[in-house]
């Protein structure tokens, strides 16, 4: 408290007096502030220690207040402002302490914290060094410095810093974290699960080593038992940082926004400064339609960039990558180039960075430059679609449009460049196979720009190769409509019109770009592809062949050659253009796989195995290499190695949904069925709304696997999509599975009538008829092909039907329109002859003879016709296709009928009794039997 002083008119003091008095007011003065200054430093202490922050900030001040030489104030305020992200209070705070003459080693641990959280690596590897302190301290502090040569990517000096921090006190759980993350970093996931299980055994509640087990499974795709780990982490520590935003990562990637929206709200509210956290918000929003609050995220992450010191910037290559997204999705170019060519010259190693750079000069009108950027990438990397199109885009730009085309054509079936925010996250998803969802955004961008071309052209090759021709042709209408000028889009135009099937049109467009450009050589090829079409084979081979003349090297032209010559049955001119193009370019795939392909078709399998393992010394790794190896294997009875090289093409798809589902399908085909199932499970756990991976899975598990996975699934499907018929038809297959027709039954019921199909209907009526309910199954036939009259599936049932209930007739009417429309179909010539010989129609024996000669193996065609034989008088001839259909189907009572009566014809009398003594035995009705019962009494007697 200050003294109180009176203001009486005193005599005059000397000035060595004045001066003592003066020196003991302001002790006195310091004695009394400094106790208040304690006061409140002990209120903060136990504030703090209740997690109180916010009161234990106002003590402090308090306290400094009183006392601004509060050294222990300081330190403490530094490490509250530390834990709440408030960078720059806490380094002040801290810095005061420093220079107050604060003991280093309280103050060290917090200033390390600090340096990582500024992304000052390399200050904090040049002055923190641990042997300057006492031996207690050192395990933590060489544990930051691991943190810092991992985040530079210097991985070896991370894991010795690590180790030593283990070596000092081997109960450090964060030096085990450290080094399960550098070794992740590494891409040895074995040792750093290894690691992490390590750690588990020692500190099983530690959030660090639950996150890091997420983060191992995370780049396994095992994504489901990934965000299982995230949340153990967030559970034990809710402001874990690195898990949440991984989590909210990985939630996006599944399209689980809500759930992600939660974790980016709760990043930003208690990291603010995390540019990282801002932008993954601000690409949320985005998804969800809304702009302004994603360009305001986007706007603030760019500040929080901006905030960080450039020498420090360039030290950290996430956050100077993420500096040239952020800018790049503001549209502020010319600094997101700046940043790319900065993370170029620092990491040249990626090819990420070199692509988005690539967009940016596209969009600024630099083809040139593009080409120049990213040619010498292709030849290091053959196989990356988005590379390819980027600089197809830059070669159609430059007005190059063959070179365009060639790699145009390869990119767009999987992955593509972008121009927004939709477009980059639609590209994304096609690189990992998400077809539907990566859809989704592409229309989303072409309905913001009918003339984005990097998003239009993926999205015209997903539509023609799903099918879905009108929605290819709208697509390159709207982009040729904006570049009319464009020749390459004018070629995409003309190919939409071809899935449409207008093939005027589209000859028209291939025509209007030869003549624009009469080195167009793909409009050229396409072309004389539309007149192999429209049977104008000699057109189109004098079409290529003029070509060939112009552009006798010209591997394109005389690979289509070599098609037009398989048209036309001549394999010997087909392999001749091949060896010629091969000469030219021995390397070249396309011309191997054409070899391969067409040494297969003419059977001469080990010549094929032979160039297809010639090719693999060339690119090994070449998904349409991989595959055609597979069958050269097959047809060379090497199955075991065709399932090695399927193995090795479904670690290769990595997370790209649409590849595993295609190698499973191979699996399949080849009965590999376990292996089916683990690459279908990478498929579901990479996108689990990748349908047909699903239901594929499912039908697996339950028919070669665990069925009571396969009921768990579909349950879980049925959760998912309620409104969906799938998961109600998956649980109808289990309970076929299971033999509980009436429960199929309302399983498929309950199907089709949320998705009517002939799949289901058939589904259903077979469950129907094996619950006895005939009469609703027959029902249900009549009315469907009542309103589809020409559905053979059905109407063949129905047919059926009408037959098994002895009405001729109508089974007739059915089975020869049927037969109208598949002439050559055993089962409709079987019956309708079976029919026109109860008739007595006289063409009964020759619809059998060549139902029979269709399908020799099939037991029905052979006692079809076996029976006409013996009816016509010929048993003998006839009981040679009795015993061959009894020999397939030896339960059949009926077919004994036919045997014994054909051997009775033949005077085989007590044969003839033992056949129709079995054939009564079995206790089965079947027409005829009465018949049979007269004839056996007959021998007997």
């Amino acid at each position: 408290m200050k003294s109180k002083l009176t203001h009486k008119k005193s005599p005059a003091l000397p000035a060595s007096l004045l001066l003592a008095l003066n020196l003991l007011c302001s002790f006195n003065q310091g004695v009394a502030d400094d106790n208040l200054a304690g006061n409140y430093y002990e209120e903060a202490l136990a504030a703090y220690r209740k997690h109180d922050n916010a009161d234990a900030i106002i003590h402090l001040k308090n306290a400094i207040q009183q006392n601004q030489n509060f050294v222990a104030a300081h330190i403490l305020l530094g490490e509250i402002y530390l834990q709440q992200k408030s960078l720059s209070e806490a380094e002040v705070q801290l810095g005061l302490a420093n220079q107050m003459g604060a003991d280093k080693s309280l103050t060290i641990k917090s200033l390390a914290q600090l340096y990582l959280y500024q992304i000052k690596y390399e200050q904090l590897l040049k002055d923190i060094d641990p042997g300057q302190y006492d031996r207690q301290l050192q395990p933590e502090l060489y544990i930051f410095r691991g943190h810092a040569y991992l985040q530079l990517n210097q991985v070896d000096e991370a894991l010795n810093a690590y180790e030593m921090a283990a070596k000092i006190d081997p109960g450090r759980v964060d030096a085990l974290i450290g080094r399960a993350n550098a070794l992740l970093r590494r891409s040895d996931l074995a040792g750093a699960d290894q690691a992490a299980d390590q750690a588990l055994q020692m500190q099983p509640d530690n959030a660090g080593t639950w996150y890091v087990k997420g983060s191992i499974k995370h780049t396994q795709a095992q994504l489901e038992e990934a965000i299982k780990d995230y949340d153990k982490a967030l559970e034990l520590m809710p402001d874990h940082q690195d898990a949440r935003i991984s989590r909210a990562g990985l939630l996006m990637d599944l399209h689980r926004n809500e759930q992600a929206m939660q974790d980016l709200e709760y990043l930003r509210q208690n990291y603010p400064f995390d540019p990282k956290a801002a932008y993954l918000h601000a690409v949320l929003l985005g998804r969800i339609g809304q702009q302004e609050a994603s360009i305001k995220e986007l706007e603030a992450a760019a500040d929080i960039i901006v905030s960080v010191k450039p020498e420090y910037l360039t030290q950290h290559s996430q956050t100077l990558m993420l500096s040239g997204l952020i800018n790049y999705s503001l549209k502020r170019f010319d600094p997101a180039a700046e940043y790319l060519r900065l993370y170029i010259k620092k990491y040249p190693e990626q090819t990420g960075p070199y692509k988005l750079l690539a967009s940016i000069l596209l969009s600024k009108n630099e083809p040139e430059q593009v080409i120049s950027l990213l040619r010498p990438l292709m030849s290091s990397n053959p196989h990356d679609r988005r590379l390819m199109f980027l600089l197809g885009t830059a070669y159609m730009n430059a007005g190059k449009h063959d070179q365009a085309n060639t790699l145009l054509e390869k990119a767009s079936v999987q992955e593509t460049g972008g121009e927004n925010i939709q477009t980059e996250i639609g590209l994304t998803r096609l690189s990992m196979g998400q077809e539907q969802l990566a859809i989704q955004e592409l229309e989303s961008a072409i309905q913001a720009n009918p003339g984005n071309s990097q998003a239009g052209i993926p999205l015209v090759a997903i539509y023609v190769n799903n099918g879905e021709a009108k929605k290819a042709l709208r697509v390159a209408e709207g982009l040729y409509n904006k570049a009319s000028k464009n020749l390459t889009l004018l070629n995409l135009l003309g190919t939409a019109q071809v899935a449409t099937q207008d093939l005027k049109q589209a000859r028209r467009s291939f025509e209007k770009a030869v003549e624009l450009d009469p080195a167009f050589i793909t409009a050229h090829i396409n072309l004389s592809k539309l007149d192999v079409a429209e049977k104008k084979i000699d057109s189109a081979q004098q079409r290529l062949q003029k070509l060939n003349q112009q552009f006798p090297e010209n591997i394109a032209v005389l690979l289509e050659l070599s098609t037009v010559e398989q048209a036309k049955g001549d394999n010997g001119a087909a392999t001749r253009w091949l060896e010629k193009a091969r000469g030219i370019d021995q390397k070249s795939m396309q011309v191997l796989l054409a070899q391969i392909e067409l040494k297969l078709k003419m059977g001469q399998a080990i010549d094929a195995l032979n160039i297809a393992q010639a090719a693999e010394l060339i690119d090994k790794y070449d998904p349409q290499l991989m595959e055609a190896l597979a069958r050269c294997y097959l047809a060379t009875d090497s199955r075991g190695k065709a399932l090695d090289v399927y193995r090795r093409m479904a670690e290769q798809a990595r997370l790209n949904v649409k590849k595993l589902y295609r190698v499973a399908g191979y699996q399949m085909a080849v009965q590999d069925y376990s292996e089916a199932i683990n690459t279908l499970k990478k498929a579901v756990l990479t996108d689990g709304k990748h349908i047909p991976s699903q239901i594929a899975l499912t039908e697996l598990e339950l028919n070669y696997g665990k069925p009571v996975f396969a009921m768990s699934r579909a349950n879980n499907l049925l959760k998912d999509y309620p409104k969906s018929a799938f998961p109600h038809q998956l649980l109808g297959d289990i309970a076929v599975h299971e033999k509980n027709a009436s429960l199929a039954a309302s399983h498929y019921q309950n199907a089709f009538d949320l998705e009517p199909n002939t799949q289901l209907l058939m589904k259903l009526y077979q469950s129907l008829k094996q619950t006895e309910q005939h009469d609703k199954a027959f029902e249900l036939l009549q009315q469907w092909v009542k309103k589809h009259p020409k559905d053979s599936v059905p109407l063949a049932a129905l047919a059926e039907e009408q037959l098994q209930k002895g009405k001729i007739a109508e089974a007739q009417k059915y089975y020869e329109f049927l037969l109208s429309q598949y002439p050559n179909e055993p089962l409709f010539l079987n019956n309708l002859a079976y029919i026109y010989f109860n008739n007595g129609n006289g063409k009964a024996l020759a619809y059998a003879e060549k139902a029979q000669k269709l399908a020799p193996d099939q037991a029905s065609g052979n006692d079809t016709l076996g029976w006409i034989l013996v009816n016509n008088g010929k048993a003998e001839e006839g009981l040679h296709y009795l015993r061959n259909a009894h020999s397939r189907m030896s339960q059949n009572p009926e077919i004994r009928y036919h045997i014994a009566v054909a051997l009775d014809q033949l005077q085989r009398k007590e044969e003839a009794r033992q056949e129709l003594e079995q054939a009564l035995k079995l206790n089965i009705p079947f027409t005829g039997i009465e018949q049979a019962r007269a004839l056996l009494e007959k021998l007997r007697n």
